[in-house]
């Protein structure tokens, strides 16, 4: 009796320790199962909010990780511009007899570009430098957040072509002003608050008479005019800018071929091909910075002269309003005979200008032809900020 008793008394010792065993093994699995629930809790939320603040790539611009640093309401531009008349809406003839000096417009033609673009708009970003882009409609349905993306970032995106090819955009002179509007109302659909830019074109391939659809670019030159545009060539380029040349022979062509002119309109490509664009940009952007050349885009200039004219005839009529003749006036001045009839002041011309750069000076530019007869002083016009490149060194303003 005594055995069986101390026997069951072992029996009840080894059920109760397995008992407290397997309480314990329990107890384990279930922190475990805890800190793994915990774990992937942690997993799920770190990706959702990952994803959530990630751009989709087929619907947004990258995400900018550096803006630059800017004045918002300096930074804003009224476009506003006299109407275009015909035979005297030629944007480089504008440019020259601004008052401007020191002045580069960096443009860049064709395009948006998978490849291409977004290295450019990186390298414009990196030194705080505004452009002026002419983009081709096929090209910003492809890529339309590169579109956005330029705008977004402060620069100016204009209507190169629809198809991106002269046959097409040259056949007559519907079919190019039906290319040009619908290029311009896709630019316009692509920016976020649908804000229209200037009324500026550039032809394809250059509006020169020497160039393919040469004689055909003159005829449309007064088209455009008629429909309120512009339109901008270049005064100094890179040459051919294709894969077949390097960053470094694009930079030897342009300080080979550098005009002496006051302000210059550069251009540049932005096709699929041009890989050698953007990495020479920013030798071009330092060479120019060390010139003392403010950058700005094609907007950013003011009708000096078309105000100018008129303001000297207000001055010399007399008080029965006839205007007497100046026998000191040039004979082969480029002062206009025909006198703008809106008397209304662009918004731009009466801002205040920032303090950057020096005021334009009041005489003419060495290189720019100006009417004989001006006031004491021209207004500046707005100057855009300037970035040092990434090494930090400032460039004094002059």
């Amino acid at each position: 009796m005594a055995l069986s008793q101390d026997f069951e008394a072992r029996r009840r010792e080894r059920l109760k320790m397995q008992h407290k065993k397997r309480e314990r093994q329990r107890k384990i699995q279930r922190i475990v199962l805890i800190i793994a629930i915990a774990f992937l809790a942690f997993l799920l939320i770190f990706n959702i909010a990952k994803c959530a603040n990630k751009p989709s790539e087929e619907n947004t611009a990258p995400v900018v990780t550096e803006v630059p640093d800017k004045n918002d309401e300096e930074a804003k531009f009224d476009p506003s511009m006299p109407e275009p008349k015909e035979g005297r809406n030629n944007y480089l003839d504008i440019i020259k007899d601004s008052g401007q000096t020191d002045h580069v417009y960096l443009t860049f033609d064709n395009g948006p570009s998978e490849d291409v673009t977004p290295a450019i708009l990186d390298v414009l970003r990196r030194y705080n430098v505004k452009a002026t882009f002419f983009m081709n409609g096929t090209d910003i349905k492809d890529n339309p957040y590169l579109c956005t993306r330029a705008i977004e970032e402060g620069h100016l995106v204009l209507p190169l072509s629809k198809s991106g090819n002269a046959d097409i955009l040259y056949a007559d002179k519907t079919t190019f002003m039906d290319e040009v509007e619908e290029t311009y109302d896709l630019i316009v659909e692509n920016t976020p608050d649908k804000k229209k830019p200037i009324k500026l074109y550039r032809f394809l391939g250059g509006s020169y008479e020497n160039s393919a659809f040469g004689s055909e670019k003159q005829r449309y030159k007064d088209e455009l005019a008629e429909n309120g545009y512009y339109y901008c060539d270049w005064n100094a380029g890179v040459g051919d800018s294709n894969t077949a040349r390097s960053a470094e022979q694009l930079m030897t062509y342009y300080k080979n071929n550098e005009p002496d002119l006051n302000n210059l309109v550069i251009q540049l490509n932005n096709k699929e091909e041009n890989t050698a664009t953007p990495k020479m940009l920013g030798n071009l952007i330092e060479y120019l910075m060390e010139k003392g050349y403010t950058f700005s885009r094609l907007d950013e200039i003011e009708f000096i002269n078309e105000i100018e004219y008129e303001d000297e005839e207000a001055e010399f009529e007399d008080e029965e309003g006839n205007t007497p003749s100046d026998e000191d006036e040039d004979e082969d001045s480029e002062r206009p005979t025909k006198k703008p009839t809106s008397t209304k002041k662009p918004s731009s011309a009466t801002a205040t200008p920032k303090a950057t750069k020096k005021p334009a000076a009041t005489t003419a530019p060495a290189a720019t032809k100006k009417p004989t007869q001006k006031p004491a002083t021209i207004t500046p016009a707005p100057q855009t900020a300037t970035l040092p490149p990434a090494s930090g060194n400032e460039i004094e303003a002059e």
